[in-house]
């Protein structure tokens, strides 16, 4: 990796200047260069003759420049046009207010030049004319047409050309460091090239199939080494010493014996198996997925119920304050029950209380602490931590998951999802982690009806609305923004609030909730709300997850197009958590077809695992969860959906490697494992 590692300013043609543009794509040294691969390439590898093209196609001609000329327009414009010809006929090349490509141009030059014809010109007698052309002068290398050119995601200030000039110089100065470590019958195998080969490739490609090849190496020398990493992190796991919890539990038989409803053969499943990793000597790490209303609350209490009754301190991590809060006024009075403290710690506590509540956790007082990122704050000291619950995982990153581990010895780590992920993509993101699912909901539950309806369907929505709040219902709108955008054209919670208030349901009672509402405020709304004081209540998406209000029976989501498959989802999971019928309304005008594929798949199915495969499938990985900033998809070549297969085949190796790596540090060095 010599070399790799130096700023991306000493690459030619950069300079500190433009080094810092290049800073907004993640680039900051030449190692990101080379790993920036290509979103898209242009095949200008055919190179036609004059008397052959056509217009409607992107074509590249080869010639030699015959005249070349400056016009300025009584408007004021500078044109610039150059003629050039081969064999079989003329052809021409235009430029409006680009003066500076007069000097590049000189009689008797070879030239490459890349483009559409203009159309206009075609029907003026079949004339070829090229407007704003991609071309080369001959001696420039053909980086940017006569072959396959590669176009980059790129950020203003920035343009393919000198991009790709920037690519080739650092190819050709570090290519050689890019050194092999993937054994010799691997790549015969499946036909790969090595690994310097393989980056030249990716950017500058032979024809097709070579950059077919070479592209399906790097997935899998990336999918590899991450695989190698999870595996490292699970055997480092397994070789220290953790809580060994008594088999027997009066604690949890009573809480099971005490609860309004039988847990379903799922959840005593899944219970079962998150209890037997608890009473063996190594840490427990699993991952426990289930779709919304599904039952993994009490799961998450029977864990942290047992850990207690062994002595020890129990956290419950969530990703907001509304959640977090919601959770405590659930378990404080189950926990109370069995002479238990509970603590809430949040960001938005006072500072006096926050001081109380460290005393407390730090000397062994409170048994079960919940709480938002504030649990991992440099000031919240455990007595004997020994269970670590995460709540919807996919909103923290690894490291606040770490941080939180790290305020015990080794504890046991429960971490939960109500975003059923697809089985390719847990195995991945979380391959240091065992699985369990809850696969069916309890008993009694009525599907959810799905509508999708234009905004012109509005008045007959409301008039519904209406009928079910007679019934003695409530409804949840959801909005996705707070307040008005200049630059969305959205409905915003704060003007639908006041507009349904003061127009359409002035004689109800309606309630807005958002982020930006004190916490105080938000836990009395809630309370409210489920005390059945709140006909509607209006929001953000803060009530996406964990709000459990029975009566709650309408979900109506505004614009409902901005989000994605698995939140539409979550958020539909907000009601049909009782016994009558629910409805869940969505709100869009939207035209564009992948959003309308989306909506129409959320009111077909009320599947949540068939529901992410289809998320998964529309929008990639990276956009799976709605957000890139988790590191939730650390991958530059790997897509989740289409190398599923190459996935299979790196975990398979994945194990042997290990073992490899450890007998032999000389074949797989230690800064390529890193």
């Amino acid at each position: 990796m010599a070399g790799l590692d130096q700023s991306i300013q000493f690459v030619k043609g950069v300079g500190p200047r433009r080094a810092k543009l290049l800073e907004k794509l993640g680039i900051k040294k030449i190692e990101d260069l080379l790993y920036h691969i290509p979103r898209q390439y242009r095949d200008r590898s055919q190179i036609k003759k004059i008397n052959e093209v056509e217009p409607g196609l992107e074509i590249t001609v080869a010639g030699v420049v015959k005249a070349r000329d400056k016009i300025r327009t009584r408007s004021g414009r500078n044109i610039f046009k150059v003629a050039f010809s081969d064999e079989t006929g003329i052809a021409y090349a235009t430029w409006f207010d680009q003066p500076f490509i007069f000097q590049k141009f000189s009689i008797g030059q070879e030239v490459l030049v890349s483009g559409k014809i203009s159309d206009k010109s075609w029907e003026q007698g079949k004339r070829v004319e090229f407007i704003h052309p991609n071309f080369e002068l001959g001696g420039e290398g053909g980086l940017h047409s006569g072959r396959i050119v590669p176009l980059y995601p790129l950020t203003e200030g920035l343009n393919q050309n000198q991009f790709r000039r920037w690519v080739n110089s650092a190819l050709e100065e570090y290519s050689e460091a890019l050194r092999e470590f993937l054994p010799e019958e691997i790549l015969k195998e499946n036909g790969w090239p090595e690994r310097e080969k393989a980056i030249w490739e990716v950017h500058f490609p032979s024809n097709s199939e070579i950059r077919k090849k070479a592209f399906e190496r790097l997935v899998f020398e990336e999918l590899l080494l991450f695989q190698i990493k999870l595996a490292q992190k699970q055997s480092e796991k397994k070789q220290k010493p953790g809580y060994c919890h008594e088999a027997s539990s009066s604690h949890t038989n009573r809480l099971m014996k005490s609860l309004p409803f039988a847990l379903t053969s799922s959840q005593k499943r899944v219970w079962e198996e998150i209890k037997d990793d608890m009473e063996k000597p190594e840490p427990m790490s699993r991952l426990l997925q289930g779709d919304v209303g599904a039952g993994k609350t009490v799961i998450a209490l029977l864990a942290l119920l047992k850990t207690v009754e062994n002595g020890w301190q129990g956290a419950f991590m969530a990703p907001t304050e509304i959640l977090a809060e919601q959770h405590f006024y659930k378990m404080e009075p189950i926990f109370r029950e069995f002479g238990l403290k509970t603590l809430l710690l949040t960001g938005s506590l006072s500072v006096r209380d926050k001081k109380r509540n460290y005393r407390e956790i730090s000397s062994g007082e409170a048994d079960i602490i919940v709480g938002t990122h504030a649990l991992i704050q440099e000031g919240v000291k455990f007595s004997d931590l020994a269970m670590v619950v995460i709540d919807e995982q996919h909103r923290f990153g690894v490291q606040q998951r770490e941080a939180l581990l790290s305020k015990g010895k080794t504890p046991d780590l429960l971490v939960m999802t109500a975003t059923p992920i697809p089985r390719s993509l847990a195995l991945t993101l979380y391959g240091d982690l065992e699985v369990s699912v809850i696969d069916e909901l309890p008993t009694g539950r009525k599907p959810i009806i799905t509508r999708a309806r234009k905004t012109s369907a509005r008045s007959n929505v409301y008039k519904f609305i209406r009928e079910q709040v007679a019934k003695g219902r409530q409804a949840f709108i959801v909005c996705p923004l707070i307040q008005e955008s200049e630059k969305l054209q959205l409905v915003a919670a704060e003007d639908m609030f006041r507009f349904l208030k003061q127009e359409i349901f002035p004689d109800l009672e309606l309630m807005l909730i958002h982020g930006q509402v004190p916490a105080a405020q938000r836990a009395e709304a809630m309370k409210n709300f489920k005390d059945g004081k709140i006909d509607i209540m209006v929001s953000t998406t803060v009530i996406e997850v964990g709000v459990d209000i029975p009566n709650a029976t309408i979900m109506l989501i505004e614009d409902a197009h901005r989000f994605g498959l698995s939140q539409l989802h979550q958020l539909r999971g907000r009601v049909g958590r009782g016994a009558e019928q629910s409805y869940c309304i969505l709100m869009s005008d939207a035209e564009d077809e992948l959003a309308k594929q989306r909506l129409n798949a959320l009111v077909k199915n009320n599947d949540g695992f068939m529901l992410a495969e289809e998320d998964l499938r529309l929008r990639g990985a990276g956009d799976f969860f709605g957000t890139r900033q988790h590191g939730i998809t650390p991958f530059r070549f790997a897509d989740l959906v289409t190398h599923q297969k190459i996935l299979r085949f790196a975990r398979k190796k994945a194990g042997l490697y290990l073992q490899l790596i450890r007998e032999s540090e000389k074949r797989f060095p230690g800064d390529i494992i890193r």
